[in-house]
C-alpha cells in the first residue's frame, strides 16, 4: 500500500510464513495480500519489512483459521505455512529447533503415534537433487516422528526451505568439477589417430553426491537462509492454469493472460454482492475472473465485434467457467459517449486501456476529408425507421492520446464508483522518464498502489485508486463543469480552474520575487529620488499658496 508501513508483529499474532512465486509479477505480490486482508477484513503485521525480491514472506496473523482464509484467494502465493524457525545455516537452525521454545511447536505432532507426517524440501536459486533432499531430512531425525509417513495426504507437513543468492558461476563451477570426478572430457586422439571413447557419464544426482564428497564443491556456498515451518494450505494459484487463454473458448490478440487479470480482480476486491465495470472489455479476461470470485459484472467496448465474436464470443467463454449468470451484459458504446446518468453504481472498476501498440485508443469521431456514411430508409421496412446499410456497421472514430484516455479514465471513474470503490488498471511507462508525479492525481481517489512490471526499456505499472470520502467536497469540485466525468470542448472541471489559478498566482509570485531588487541595490539613486519628492512637494505648497487643496496649474 501507498505509505509507510507498520513494521513488527502485532500482539496475540502468530508467525506465518508465504511462499510466494518469483517471476515478472513478483511487485504485485504484497498489493495482493493487503488487498485481500482488507477484503475479508484480516488483521495482519508485519513482523519485518516485506521483500518482493525474496520468495519467503513472513506475516504476522490471529491463527490459522485467518491463515486459510487469506490463502484462499491469493494468486501470487504458493502456500501459507506456520513458521517455526529460520537461521542463515544449517547448525544455527538445528540448534533452534532443538531449542524449547520451538520444541513447543513440533514436539506435540512428534509424540502422537496417529499423526501422519512428510517432509518437503525446495531450493530457491538451487536445484535440489533427490539424494540431497533425502540427506536435509534425515539431519532432522532427533524429531522422531512416531506416527507413519503419508506422502500424499498427511496431517503434517514439515516444510524445510533453502534460499541461496543468485550465484551465476555456481553452474559453471558444478559442471566443471564433474568433469574432473566423472572424466567427462572431451574426446581426445590414440597414438595411432584412431579416436578414443569419451569416458561414461554417471547420473547426475550420483555425480552431485561424490562432487560434494570430494570437497570440490561446497554445498552451501551463497546460502543465504534455511526456514523451517508447518504447512497450513494451498492458495488459488491453480486459477492460472484454469482461465489459462490457450484453454479458452474465446480470444482475441490483446486478451489479458490470465494470471494478470486474476491479480486485478484481487485487488478490485471482487466478492459476492460487488458490481465491477470494465469500460474496455475486449474479449472479457476481467470479466471473467472478477465473475469467477463471485462479482457482478459489466462491459463495455467502442467495438462490439469484439465483444460478440465471430463464431464464438464473450458469452461462450463465460458459459465455459459457469459465470455467464454473473456478467449483468455487454454494450457498445464509447467511453466518453456513455450512457450513464447517474453516478456512484460500481464497487469497482478494473480495465486494461488500450496502448497503442497491438490496438490504438480510440474515441468516436470522423477524420477530416473522410466520407460520411448516412443511415437510409430500407423499402419495405419503412416503419421501421432509418437503418445503416451495413449489416455489422461500425462507427467512424479517431485516434485518442494515452494521456486524454488516462486522464478521462480517472474522472469517469470519480463519477461512477461509489465512496470506498477502486479503479484498477494498467498504465504503460517509458522506464527512462517515468515519476511517480505521471500518475494522474485527482480529490477523492488515493493511490493504494502502483507495481510495475518491466519489459526492459518500457513497463505496465499496475494502479489501484480508491476512492474516498475524506474530501469529498473536493472531488464534487473535480467534476463540476464535467458531463458526468467527461471533458467536453476542452471543458474545465471547478477544482482545475481553481488549482491552475493557485498555480499561476504562484508562478507571479516567484516570477515577482525573482525580479526584486534588494534594498541596497541603487541606493544612490534612490536617495537622490527621495530628495526630489520633498523638492516638488514644497514647490506646489508654495505654488498653491499654502492651500494644498487646491489643485497646482501646471505650465
Amino acid at each position: 500500500m501507498e505509505g509507510e508501513r507498520q513494521i513488527g508483529l502485532a500482539a496475540g499474532h502468530r508467525l506465518y510464513i508465504l511462499f510466494g512465486v518469483q517471476g515478472p509479477l513478483e511487485e504485485f505480490r504484497l498489493p495482493e495480500i493487503e488487498s485481500v486482508a482488507k477484503l475479508f477484513n484480516i488483521q495482519y503485521s508485519w513482523p519485518v519489512e516485506p521483500d518482493h525480491t525474496r520468495p519467503y514472506t513472513l506475516i504476522g496473523l490471529e491463527d490459522d483459521q485467518a491463515a486459510k482464509k487469506l490463502g484462499s484467494r491469493l494468486v501470487s502465493v504458493k502456500h501459507v505455512w506456520q513458521y517455526w524457525a529460520s537461521a542463515d545455516t544449517y547448525e544455527q537452525i538445528h540448534e533452534i529447533v532443538k531449542g524449547d521454545a520451538c520444541r513447543q511447536e513440533w514436539e506435540p505432532y512428534a509424540h502422537d503415534d496417529q499423526c501422519t507426517w512428510k517432509f518437503t524440501t525446495a531450493g530457491h536459486n538451487r536445484t535440489l537433487a533427490l539424494p540431497q533432499q533425502v540427506a536435509r531430512i534425515n539431519r532432522f531425525s532427533y524429531m522422531a516422528f512416531r506416527g507413519p509417513i503419508d506422502l500424499k495426504r498427511p496431517m503434517l507437513e514439515v516444510g524445510l526451505f533453502e534460499e541461496y543468492d543468485e550465484n551465476k558461476q555456481w553452474g559453471e563451477k558444478v559442471r566443471e568439477a564433474r568433469r574432473k570426478v566423472l572424466g567427462e572430457e572431451t574426446t581426445g586422439a590414440s597414438e595411432d589417430g584412431a579416436s578414443e571413447p569419451s569416458a561414461p557419464k554417471l547420473h547426475k544426482d550420483k555425480g552431485k553426491e561424490k562432487l560434494i564428497e570430494s570437497g570440490l564443491i561446497d554445498e552451501n556456498e551463497s546460502l543465504r537462509s534455511v526456514w523451517l515451518a508447518r504447512k497450513i494450505c494451498d492458495t488459488s494459484r491453480h486459477l492460472i492454469d484454469v482461465f489459462d487463454l490457450k484453454k479458452r473458448a474465446y480470444i482475441g490478440t490483446t486478451s489479458m493472460e490470465s494470471e494478470a487479470s486474476l491479480l486485478m480482480a484481487n485487488q478490485a476486491l471482487a466478492n459476492p454482492g460487488k458490481w465491477i465495470y470494465d469500460p474496455f472489455a475486449g474479449t472479457g479476461s476481467l470479466l471473467l475472473t472478477a465473475s469467477a470470485f463471485g462479482a457482478c459484472t459489466f462491459g463495455s467496448d467502442i467495438d462490439g465485434r469484439q465483444i460478440r465474436g465471430k463464431k464464438t464470443g464473450i458469452r461462450h467463454s463465460a458459459e465455459q467457467y459457469g459465470v455467464w449468470n454473473r456478467i449483468l451484459d455487454c454494450y457498445t458504446f464509447d467511453m466518453t459517449q456513455h450512457p450513464w446518468r447517474t453516478g456512484e453504481l460500481f464497487d469497482a472498476i478494473v480495465t486494461d486501456p488500450p496502448y497503442g501498440v497491438r490496438a490504438g485508443a480510440k474515441r468516436l469521431g470522423r477524420e477530416e476529408g473522410e466520407r460520411e456514411v448516412l443511415p437510409q430508409i430500407i423499402a419495405g421496412r419503412e416503419h421501421e425507421g432509418y437503418h445503416h446499410q451495413f449489416h455489422d456497421y461500425v462507427p467512424p472514430s479517431v485516434g485518442w492520446p494515452m494521456e486524454e484516455v488516462i486522464s478521462t479514465l480517472i474522472t469517469y471513474a470519480l463519477y461512477l464508483l461509489r465512496p470506498g470503490g477502486r479503479l484498477v488498471f494498467f498504465l504503460p511507462t517509458d522506464s527512462a522518464v517515468y515519476e511517480d508525479v505521471d500518475i494522474p492525481v485527482v480529490p477523492g481517489l488515493k493511490t493504494i498502489s502502483n507495481s510495475p512490471q518491466q519489459f526492459g526499456k518500457w513497463a505496465r505499472r499496475l494502479i489501484t485508486m480508491e476512492k474516498t470520502t475524506e474530501t469529498e467536497g473536493e472531488w464534487r469540485k473535480a467534476l463540476e463543469g464535467l458531463d458526468r466525468g467527461i471533458r467536453r470542448a476542452g471543458a474545465k472541471s471547478t477544482w482545475e480552474r481553481e488549482r491552475e489559478a493557485q498555480q499561476q498566482q504562484k508562478e507571479d509570485e516567484e516570477e515577482a520575487e525573482r525580479r526584486r531588487k534588494p534594498g541596497h541595490a541603487d541606493f544612490n539613486v534612490r536617495y537622490q529620488e527621495g530628495f526630489r519628492q520633498v523638492k516638488e512637494g514644497i514647490k506646489n505648497v508654495l505654488l498653491s499658496g499654502g492651500d494644498q487643496s487646491q489643485p497646482v496649474a501646471k505650465e
